[in-house]
């Protein structure tokens, strides 16, 4: 069966902003006392605000924090409005910011995930060539095809009565829906989650086939700069402009576990919540092969002071990439490239083994992704339907050819280098089944 995709949450971190109400710290993967929390916040809401700083985190704006709660259920059931209207995202931003400045961190997080007004949860079509940006299986069907083929070689070589088939971070379900059509195996089961959080849904049993495609460069992320001995990290005001301040010391030990040394004047972008959550998904598995296809480098390409002095971070909107983060919040995408080196290390913390690194374009071409009828070098036209058309005839097949052509064009930036095979690369680890002899690590030449 297909989950059924919801809206994308927070980001699976251990102690999502959105999720935080008045200092309490709500796990992604705990029970939350609702009624608990709903008496927390209607306390704190009672206070003057001078007092809201001695009872919220230091560390990140408490009094913010608290009007994240559009709403709060009573005991008796009756519902509290805690903010004041809001009619889109720079009202939501002007309510928090009026009780001090947000870390950009959290700012991201708002922009992208608030239940009303979030990039991600407003309701509008982002992804796919009429939206901001695109991504492999909204591209063209030739990428479900060849992740399709190793499904096939997973369920041939590993031991199983069920298999689980599972998509996080699925978005419009593009993928696991063709996946659903093209394995027949009745010991298959397939499942589409847009909420990291609902991994927990996933039943246990058996082996499990796990895609994350764009999924961590979807996580909120902190910008920081490196000024002199001192790391900073950067902040939002209530002019939506940047401000700095010292950064806390789990950002310190993050470089530092790494080995990265930042040079002065140098910018970075890190997500705390890549590893945890990896190693959550791996945790959770017994028997698993889990593919990881993303924007990112190990982290000694990703912080190279040089190549990329002023870190990765970038806005999408209408096909268009800008680094002006602070503009149109709610209305573009913000994303930075991952740091693959956090997935290797939360794979080999939890018995994962890492069976290949390298682009999204060599490992479409190892699982004979050209086989399909988009990218073989027939004669003459020849539709995506398969029908082959001469010279001739082609004239009044002009409307579809001209679509042939188009389709045939979005399969080859899959693997050309100048597509997006070229720029995204993928991690596959291995956890409780066979760990050589796939056709992703064969010599393609």
């Amino acid at each position: 069966m297909i989950a059924p995709a919801i809206a994308p949450a927070t980001a699976p971190i251990a102690a999502p902003f959105l999720a935080l109400l008045c200092g309490s710290t709500v796990c992604a993967n705990a029970a939350v006392d609702m009624n608990a929390a709903s008496r927390t916040a209607m306390n704190l809401f009672m206070m003057p605000p001078w007092f809201l700083p001695f009872v919220c985190p230091p560390h990140r704006n408490g009094p913010a924090t608290m009007r994240l709660s559009m709403e709060v259920k009573l005991l008796r059931g009756d519902t509290m409005t805690l903010m004041p209207p809001e009619r889109s995202m720079r009202d939501v931003l002007s309510n928090l910011l009026k009780y001090g400045d947000l870390s950009f961190r959290d700012f991201v997080e708002i922009v992208l995930y608030h239940p009303g007004f979030g990039y991600y949860t407003a309701g509008q079509k982002r992804v796919g060539k009429e939206g901001d940006y695109v991504t492999s299986p909204t591209l063209s069907p030739v990428f479900s095809y060849a992740i399709g083929n190793l499904v096939r070689e997973f369920m041939s070589r590993c031991e199983g009565e069920v298999f689980t088939i599972v998509d996080i971070g699925c978005g419009g379900g593009e993928l696991i829906r063709a996946l659903r059509e093209e394995i027949t195996d009745p010991r298959a089961r397939f499942f589409g989650i847009d909420r990291p959080q609902t991994i927990e849904e996933i039943p246990t049993d058996g082996t499990h086939f796990i895609i994350g495609n764009e999924l961590y460069d979807a996580f909120p992320f902190a910008r920081l700069v490196q000024r002199g001995e001192h790391l900073h990290e950067l902040w939002v005001n209530d002019q939506l402009e940047w401000t700095e301040r010292e950064a806390t010391t789990s950002y310190e030990d993050y470089f530092a576990e790494r080995g990265i040394t930042l040079e002065d004047g140098q910018f970075a972008d890190v997500s705390l919540e890549w590893e945890s959550f990896h190693a959550d998904v791996i945790k959770r598995f017994d028997h698993a092969l889990l593919v990881t296809i993303d924007y990112g480098h190990p982290a000694t390409k990703l912080f190279h002071p040089r190549a990329r002095r002023f870190g990765t971070a970038a806005a999408y909107a209408q096909q268009r990439v800008t680094r002006d983060l602070l503009a149109n919040p709610g209305e573009q995408d913000l994303t930075a490239h991952i740091n693959f080196t956090d997935l290797e290390r939360a794979g080999e913390r939890n018995g994962a083994t890492a069976l290949f690194f390298d682009r999204l374009a060599k490992f479409l071409l190892t699982l004979d992704i050209t086989s399909h009828a988009l990218l073989r070098p027939d004669g003459g036209w020849q539709m995506a339907d398969g029908e082959n058309v001469d010279d001739a005839s082609a004239i009044c097949h002009l409307p579809s050819a001209i679509n042939d052509l188009q389709a045939r064009d979005d399969a080859r930036r899959l693997i050309l280098p100048d597509g997006i095979g070229e720029d995204q690369r993928v991690l596959v680890q291995a956890k409780g089944v066979p760990l050589d002899g796939w056709s992703f690590q064969r010599r393609l030449f």
